[in-house]
């Protein structure tokens, strides 16, 4: 299966050490259902702060291109109560290899992985609401 990425993507991304996406990951939303503005990149959502990042050594370009999922429902539950701005649902995706590349990626220990999504792909098909806050 050959997946294309968008344009925007920096070279070698996703990186070569991402694995086909597969299993079960959370994801915070603000809507429900969710809406494809919810699976928004924080370079796309939010560049400048993106670069400030990236600049600070605290991510990669590629990974701001990525979305944020977590493997593990708590986390996600503490994620959504520690950052209110991003949203306060949580959602349940059921990923796939055509859901695109998926790299363990841990802030704190916690089960972060940074999912980048293919062209044509929408998020949002596989995505169940586990629970609002």
């Amino acid at each position: 299966m050959t997946l294309r990425w968008p344009p925007d993507f920096p070279e070698d991304c996703p990186p070569e050490e991402a694995s086909p996406a597969n299993g079960i990951y959370y994801y915070i939303v603000k809507n429900d259902p969710p809406q494809w503005t919810d699976f928004t990149a924080l370079y796309r959502r939010n560049r400048r702060l993106a670069e400030a990042r990236i600049r600070q050594g605290i991510t990669t370009a590629c990974q701001t291109m990525g979305l944020s999922v977590l493997a593990d429902i708590n986390d996600a539950l503490d994620r959504a109560n520690q950052f209110r701005s991003i949203g306060n649902i949580v959602a349940r995706l059921m990923l796939t290899p055509d859901a695109g590349r998926i790299l363990y990626t841990p802030r704190d220990n916690d089960s972060h992985h940074t999912w980048w999504v293919p062209e044509g792909y929408n998020p949002g098909d596989t995505a169940t609401i586990v629970l609002e806050l």
